[in-house]
């Protein structure tokens, strides 16, 4: 893998400065890091150096520009620039974007430590694309998870440990109708049995931090 010139966007400049600190420490695999917590600041960068890969936020507090249209405009003036999304909230609609409309090349979890940083790097310099494994873990959960606002409402009270008739009383429908529910949930999921799936629908809540019920 050749030296890379990387340039961090990201509006946390303790984050943004704190990464580029760690990459610094690998002189054999980066070259150069630059830095930009805006908009204007990254498009200046990238008018004055030679980048390889960007590793970009995808939220900004501004109502003029997101990390949408930032991968955008770098796609549209600079093709052969590689872009990595780190994220705090990985979303299906937002993959679904960024990688069918927008063609980036990788997706990574903020949380990631430097060494996966790194597998991502290379692999994407390589002309690969890359998925951290967590949340490559939780979008497919997320596919499995395409449940009616009631199945929901069951499969969250299952969740809180009530039984199938605190469930129906709550809910002022019959045991039979939540047993059916959760038969269904557990097929459409591919769970064991009902343990198993307040498990997997525990992973994807507590994996999906924008998940709030």
């Amino acid at each position: 893998m050749k030296t890379l010139d990387i340039l961090i966007v990201d509006d946390s400049k303790l984050f943004s400065q704190g990464l580029a600190v760690l990459l610094e420490q690998y002189p054999n695999k980066i070259r150069h890091i630059e830095t930009a917590s805006n908009y204007s600041e990254a498009l200046q960068i990238l008018n004055q150096h030679e980048i390889d890969i960007i590793l970009l936020d995808i939220n900004f507090e501004s109502n003029d520009y997101s990390g949408f249209t930032i991968a955008k405009k770098v796609k549209e003036l600079y093709p052969d620039i590689k872009i990595i999304i780190l994220t705090q909230q990985a979303k299906i609609d937002n993959y679904e974007i960024l990688f069918n409309e927008i063609n980036v090349d990788g997706y990574l979890d903020k949380q990631l430590g430097i060494d996966e940083t790194l597998e991502a790097l290379k692999a994407v310099s390589n002309g690969k694309k890359y998925i951290d494994k967590s949340i490559e873990s939780m979008l497919q959960i997320g596919k499995w998870l395409d449940i009616s606002n009631r199945e929901k409402q069951i499969i969250n009270l299952l969740t809180l440990g009530l039984t199938q008739k605190e469930i129906a009383e709550r809910l002022f429908i019959s045991r039979r109708t939540v047993e059916t529910h959760i038969k269904n949930l557990t097929a459409k999921i591919g769970a064991k049995n009902s343990v198993h799936l307040v498990s997997i629908y525990s992973e994807y809540k507590n994996g999906n931090r924008e998940i709030k019920n």
